[in-house]
Order: structure tokens, then C-alpha cells, then sequence
């Protein structure tokens, strides 16, 4: 049931005022209470008044607060709301049709036709404000008027052509006015986003070619001002998201409709280029800053962040930069080496909002990180070609572990994962691609070993490291087989220096106990043996054939007899606890 129906708000006053006189009756027929000792002071008598909870009985429980701020309209099953939907969309389904059917018939000219819309959104608003304020049926008759208005308009203008642009884009922007100022008054959101859509959108709805890009990026610059500043007064998210939706849409339009450059003066571009920053600062760094501010007042951090704030404010955080980089590399038209380096200065001016907002809110600064991480990623792709891409992934990695580590939530080590998991493939596949063992490619993949072995060390859970450490396992003998087999007689010397490798393997594992490193080890040496038959008996020389077959033969008989001991040790060794 509503709390805004009158009828039903008199129900429950009824129902309370009954249930407080049962409740004094009773008290009247029960025996006196006791006098009070004479050390205890008399408690003052009130009387009970209706909806007050009475003293001899437990305080109701408090309903938690709802949550200010969230702006997005609750979708409850209400009957009579639904029905009064369903009527005014009906009721304009079928004007439409009759008016189509009128049309068909000739029986309305363009004027009439214009004139009939106008008088029907006339009416629907008038209608609206008649209700009550407080009644939910006013807004959606006023939405209905301002959607009816908007459409005339533009059939007005582009069906009909009875008005010109500029009257055509005053009265949408009128409309617009309208829109807003009735949500405010009304405080329903959902004519807010209607007033942002149509704000917004009035010049595609009448056409961009009417007017210049650099026209239609101020225009755009004062609606997202307006739209931000109800958004903080408010803190209406749906109308926030239609801004972000519609505001950037438009400014890489008008960014791609700009002239080439030696027909465009530089000022146009920068007047676009400057609409950007302005929503980039409106959209994404001032609803932040409310956050923040609010959050301050309060006094304390959020103990439970719902999934649903999680994903607004991280797309909020997510979304700004890279729709400000994609706007003004349709400004400029860029290299991809240039925008690159300006997608990794963003990058950096994310970290230090990240670490200046930690202590303030911790939540709002793990996102702008985040933000910062996938920016980086994208600046790397677009700067850096080849070995240089590959380092640069590699310090990425190391770099969010540890940041992960210190503070940058689930969402950092996230990305940490993905980034290693594509630089990862992309050197198995370089490893493929034999013949090339110039330094820097050398350098850039075991830059990338390294940085697989040093993130292993940075997890606080120890589920992730063995991937990690597998990765480096396979990835160094690829490395070696790449690097040794081009040589006269490589295969025999990636032979030796894997079985070399195994062995090594094998002695740290049964010195430090370690039983997954002793697996790994074997397998090592099983892969040798697996190489020995597969690929050395037909690639070698006969001589260098025999030579690897005895001495590894040798060696691992050596072995199973000299470390008895080290075995033995490792098997009755006690087994380590799980880790926590």
C-alpha cells in the first residue's frame, strides 16, 4: 500500500487509534501496581497518544534508512500505478493512430496536425497539475505531455517544415526547462531523464548539419551543466546516466563531423576538445567529489558496499577517461604512439587521485585505481610495439600485485591477472617463432619470467601461485630450446640444459621438502628423456647420441643411489599444515 494515499494514511490512523484505546482499557481493569520504593523518584505521567508506543510494552522495531541519494525509482508491483502506465500509453497509442488514420484520409493539414499535438501534450500537462503533488499519477501525465511536445516539435520542424531550426531548437530547449523544472518541483526523477534526453538530444532530433560543431559543443557543455548540477543537488543516478550516455555520444559525433584539419581553424578543435574535459570533470570527477564530501560529513567509511553501488561507481569512474581519450582522438586524429602516451599521463593523474582519496574513502579510490590499471593497459597497447609492449606488461604486472597487496582490493589483483594471462600467451607464441634471439627480444621475455616469479611471492592466498610458477617452468624451457637450438648441435644443448635444469629442481625439492617442486622436477626429467627418444636420436650426431644417452643414464642412476638419505628425510617428513 502507498504511504503518499490519503485514504489509506486515515486506515491506519483509524487502526492505531483503536488498538491504543483497547489497550488503556485493559490497563484499567488490571489491579494496582505496587507503590514504588521510597528511594525511587515517581516517573512523570504523559499521556499516550495515538501512534505512540506505549511505555509497558517493547519499542517497535526501527525500519532501516533507506539509503539517500540513489535516485533510481523503486520498480514495485502497484496496481492502480501500472494501470494508470498502461492507460496514458494506450490513450497516446491510440490518438496516434487516429491521427494517422486522419492523415490518411486527408482530413488534417500539417497545421492541424501540429496544432492537435500541441493542444494534446497541453492538456496531459495540465492534467498533471491538477494532481496532487504527492500522487504519482501527476508525473507520468506530465511525462506524457513532455514527450508529446517534443514529438511535435520535431514533426513541426523536420515532417512539415512549419517552423525554422532556431524557432524548432528554442521551443525544445523551452520544453527542456519545462521538464526539469517540474522534476525538481515534483521530485520525480524519471522527468528529469526525460528532460535530459530530450535536452540533450535536441540537435539530432532537428539535425547536426543545421548548425557547426563547435555551436553544438557548447550547447552540449551547458546542458551537462545543468543535468550535473541537478545530479549533485538530487543525486538522481538515472538522469546521470543518460547524461553520460547521450553527452558523450554526442561530443565524438561532433568530433568526427569537424572538417580536416587544414579546413578547420584549431580553435573549433579546441573548443570541442575543451567540451570534453568539461564532461569528463561534469559526469565522472564531481559526482565523486559529492561522494567523498558526503561521506566525510558523515563520519566513517560504508561497512557493506551492495554489488549495485559497486558497479555504478566504477563505471562511473570507468567510463569519463575513456570516452574524454576516444572524443579527442576523434579531435585530433592522433597517432597511435601519441595517444597512447596521453592515455598513460591520464593513467597517472588516476594513481594519484587513487592514493590521495584512500584515506578519505578507500572504496571510491580502489576504482579510480582500477581505472588507472586499465588505462595503463590501453596506453602500453597503443605507445609500445613489440619487445618494449612485452616489458612494459611485465612491470605492469609486478606493479598491481603489489598494489593489490597494499590496499587495491580484488579488483587490481583481477587485472593483474588478466594482464599477465595476455602477456603470457603472447610470449608462448613468440617462443614458437624460432631463429630471432636478439637481446632485446631476450630481455623482454625473461623481463616477463621474472615478473611471473616475483608476483608469486606477492600473493597473501596461495592459490594463484602455482599458474604462475607453472608459467615460469615451461616458459624458461621454451626459452632455452629458442635460444640454444639454432646453434650447431642446439638440440643436444637444450637436452643438457633442461636435464641441468631438472636436476637442479630436483635437489632444492628434496633439500627444502617441497613434494609439488620434486613432481615437477621428474616431469622435467621425464620430459629430457621424452626429447632424447623423440627428437635427438634422428637431429644428432651419433657420437653426441651416445655421449647424452650414457650420461644422463649415469647421472640419474648416480642420484637414486647417493640421495637416499635427502629422499628419505622428505617422506617421513611431517606434512605441512594447509594454507590458511
Amino acid at each position: 500500500m502507498s504511504t503518499h494515499d490519503p485514504r489509506a494514511l486515515e486506515e491506519r490512523i483509524e487502526r492505531l487509534e483503536r488498538l491504543v484505546g483497547d489497550l488503556q482499557r485493559e490497563l484499567a481493569t488490571r489491579p494496582a501496581a505496587p507503590p514504588p520504593p521510597a528511594y525511587a523518584a515517581p516517573l512523570p505521567s504523559a499521556p499516550v497518544q495515538a501512534g505512540a508506543p506505549h511505555p509497558h510494552l517493547p519499542n517497535p522495531p526501527i525500519p532501516a534508512p533507506r539509503r539517500a541519494g540513489s535516485g533510481f525509482p523503486r520498480l514495485e508491483w502497484d496496481g492502480q500505478l501500472w494501470l494508470n502506465r498502461l492507460g496514458i500509453g494506450l490513450m497516446l497509442l491510440g490518438t496516434g493512430l487516429l491521427f494517422r488514420y486522419s492523415i490518411e484520409m486527408g482530413w488534417l493539414t500539417p497545421a492541424v496536425r501540429v496544432g492537435f499535438g500541441a493542444a494534446l501534450g497541453a492538456v496531459l500537462f495540465a492534467l498533471g497539475l491538477r494532481l496532487d503533488a504527492k500522487q504519482r499519477y501527476g508525473a507520468v501525465l506530465l511525462g506524457g505531455g513532455v514527450a508529446t511536445w517534443y514529438t511535435t516539435g520535431w514533426a513541426a520542424f523536420n515532417l512539415y517544415g512549419l517552423v525554422g531550426y532556431v524557432p524548432a531548437f528554442i521551443g525544445m530547449v523551452a520544453i527542456t526547462i519545462v521538464a526539469f523544472g517540474m522534476a525538481l518541483k515534483r521530485d520525480a526523477p524519471a522527468l528529469g531523464v526525460l528532460g535530459a534526453f530530450g535536452g540533450l538530444g535536441t540537435p539530432l532530433l532537428l539535425g547536426v548539419s543545421y548548425g557547426t560543431p563547435r555551436g553544438f559543443a557548447l550547447y552540449t557543455c551547458l546542458i551537462l551543466a545543468w543535468t550535473a548540477g541537478v545530479c549533485l543537488y538530487r543525486g538522481w543516478r538515472w538522469v546521470l546516466w543518460t547524461a553520460q550516455a547521450l553527452g558523450w555520444s554526442l561530443l565524438f559525433i561532433y568530433a568526427r563531423h569537424l572538417p580536416p584539419a587544414p579546413q578547420t581553424a584549431t580553435a573549433d578543435r579546441w573548443i570541442v576538445q575543451l567540451a570534453a574535459v568539461w564532461a569528463w570533470v561534469a559526469l565522472g570527477a564531481l559526482p565523486v567529489a559529492r561522494r567523498v564530501a558526503l561521506l566525510r560529513r558523515a563520519g566513517g567509511h560504508e561497512r557493506h558496499w551492495p554489488h549495485a553501488e559497486v558497479a555504478h561507481w566504477y563505471a562511473l569512474v570507468l567510463v569519463p577517461p575513456h570516452a574524454a581519450l576516444a572524443v579527442a582522438a576523434a579531435v585530433w586524429n592522433p597517432q597511435p604512439e601519441a595517444w597512447g602516451l596521453w592515455t598513460l599521463a591520464v593513467a597517472g593523474v588516476y594513481a594519484l587521485g587513487g592514493w590521495a582519496l584512500y584515506r578519505p574513502d578507500h572504496r571510491i579510490a580502489r576504482a579510480v585505481l582500477f581505472t588507472a590499471s586499465m588505462l595503463v593497459s590501453i596506453g602500453c597497447v597503443a605507445a609500445f610495439r613489440g619487445d618494449a609492449l612485452l616489458f612494459a606488461l611485465a612491470v605492469q604486472t609486478v606493479a598491481l600485485h603489489w598494489l593489490a597487496g597494499r590496499g587495491g582490493g580484488p579488483s587490481i589483483r583481477w587485472m593483474a591477472h588478466k594482464v599477465f594471462i595476455a602477456a603470457a600467451a603472447w610470449m608462448l607464441y613468440r617462443l614458437t617463432q624460432t631463429g630471432d634471439t636478439r637481446a632485446p627480444r631476450v630481455l623482454a621475455d625473461l623481463s616477463l619470467l621474472v615478473a611471473g616469479l616475483a608476483s608469486s611471492y606477492l600473493f597473501r592466498s596461495r592459490r594463484g601461485v602455482p599458474g604462475y610458477r607453472f608459467f615460469v617452468h615451461v616458459g624458461l624451457m621454451g626459452w632455452l630450446w629458442r635460444q640454444l637450438a639454432p646453434y650447431d648441435g642446439g638440440e643436444g644443448l637444450v637436452t643438457i640444459a633442461w636435464g641441468a635444469y631438472g636436476l637442479v629442481l630436483l635437489l632444492v625439492s628434496l633439500r627444502r621438502r617441497k613434494p609439488l617442486l620434486e613432481k615437477t622436477a621428474i616431469a622435467t626429467l621425464l620430459a629430457v628423456v621424452a626429447k632424447l627418444f623423440l627428437v635427438d636420436l634422428s637431429a644428432l650426431h651419433p657420437l653426441f647420441r651416445v655421449l647424452l644417452f650414457l650420461g644422463f643414464g649415469g647421472v640419474f642412476l648416480f642420484l637414486s643411489y647417493s640421495l637416499q638419505a635427502w629422499w628419505k628425510e622428505s617422506r617421513e617428513a611431517p606434512a605441512p599444515p594447509p594454507a590458511r
